[in-house]
């Protein structure tokens, strides 16, 4: 019987050129010898390969496990696309960024913000590929790390979500809450549709070079927070058309009440 092999082609980098080599091709002890310890790589381009040494039977191999995307490739609008430039440039241009929510005090003409998370010397990527579970990788619209590399409480990941049209998916949202239950991480949801209304860039009034990102939904935790409030915990009892009880422990249940609790309430009151 034919003895199947997991990689049947693998695409040899060298000099900024492309060679695709074939698993037969490594019966040939001189194409082994040639592109042994060079960069090979799966047709895809994800996973590096290796060459394993069997005479007539040597092959490919990954020393890696391969991971589904989380979502489809996105389509991204132009609208979509300038957004995260925008947002890009005015995190990376500033020395320090604040990032906020706002909330009204009792008696209050204007609201007033209140931060999340500060944030100076990280750096900051676009459309960043990151394999946070066993199974799955996303891809991050926009995606930060501390320049110290640390990641902790103190100095958690971010990844901003630019949102054109519609929110992030059961199944992606779902993953959020389990890698930011389990990473220090914040997932910032940045709606172009409620812009203004829930989030917007602006600078520190007298502050050399300083700017605040404010925010209103963000998912830290394994929360889905408004605010200062997860929104298992949020009081929605003014909401009189609702008139099920939410079961927050339900994961479909959890990611249905976003939208009719906040999403489809912030629509209507347009």
């Amino acid at each position: 019987m034919k003895k199947r092999y997991k990689y049947d082609v693998g695409i040899v980098i060298e000099n900024g050129q492309e060679v695709e080599i074939r698993r037969y091709d490594l019966e040939d002890e001189g194409i082994r010898t040639k592109y042994k310890g060079k960069l090979i790589l799966d047709k895809s381009r994800e996973f590096k390969l290796y060459i394993r040494n069997r005479g007539k039977s040597s092959h490919f191999y990954s020393r890696g496990k391969s991971r589904k995307g989380i979502h489809s490739k996105k389509y991204r609008t132009e609208k979509h696309i300038d957004r995260i430039n925008t947002i890009y440039n005015f995190i990376n241009a500033r020395d320090r960024v604040r990032i906020c929510y706002y909330y009204w005090e009792y008696g209050s003409k204007k609201p007033k913000p209140e931060t999340i998370f500060t944030f100076n010397n990280y750096i900051f990527a676009k459309e960043v590929k990151q394999s946070l579970t066993n199974e799955n990788y996303f891809i991050a619209d926009i995606f930060g790390i501390s320049e110290t590399l640390n990641n902790s409480d103190r100095e958690p990941n971010i990844a901003i979500e630019v949102i054109d049209s519609h929110f992030p998916s059961f199944k992606t949202f779902n993953y959020y809450r389990k890698i930011t239950k389990e990473q220090s991480l914040i997932v910032i949801f940045y709606y172009i549709e409620f812009e203004m209304k829930l989030n917007h860039m602006m600078n520190n009034k007298g502050e050399n070079n300083n700017g605040k990102l404010r925010i209103s939904h963000y998912m830290q935790d394994g929360s889905f927070w408004i605010g200062e409030d997860r929104i298992e915990e949020k009081n929605y009892d003014f909401i009189k058309t609702y008139q099920e009880k939410i079961d927050f422990s339900d994961d479909e249940s959890y990611y249905r009440a976003i939208n009719e609790l906040e999403l489809n309430r912030i629509r209507n009151s347009r």
